[in-house]
């Protein structure tokens, strides 16, 4: 039986504007994001991946804070669009922010880009994982 080679991520989104609607074209059957093993959660307890997608006010940014406290571990963000990136409207300061590890640019970003920074959070993911492996195998070394 054939295993799948990348990570599974249940995702749950946060956003509204443009980027929202290149995200929904993103899951369509012409990209299909599900085939890249990007899979929506039905509840943030069930998610690991959290995407957050158009401008972030004061309000919200609870609302993202919240969910991330939800959410299983290990967890991830992925920030799209230009104004979740840098701040848009409402400029945060990044304390306030979850550390996010995928940043895709663009207003709005084309549904290649999104794709792109799923296949970079799989990179990012499965770099990590073999490194732990790798020094988990060499445990009398020292760095």
């Amino acid at each position: 039986m054939k295993t799948n080679s990348h990570p599974t991520f249940r995702y749950v989104s946060v956003g509204y504007s443009c980027c929202g609607d290149d995200f929904l074209q993103t899951m369509s059957s012409r990209y299909d994001l599900e085939r890249l093993g990007c899979v929506e959660a039905p509840q943030p307890q069930f998610a690991n991946l959290l995407i957050i997608q158009g401008t972030l006010n004061a309000k919200l940014i609870t609302e993202v804070n919240s969910l991330y406290e939800k959410m299983l571990t290990p967890k991830y963000i992925m920030a799209l669009g230009t104004c979740s990136c840098g701040g848009g409207l409402f400029p945060l300061s990044p304390q306030h922010l979850p550390p996010v590890e995928v940043w895709v640019t663009g207003c709005p970003p084309r549904p290649e880009a999104i794709m792109n920074g799923v296949i970079a959070l799989h990179e990012k993911v499965s770099g990590s994982r073999e490194k732990s492996k790798s020094s988990g195998m060499k445990s009398g070394a020292q760095p």
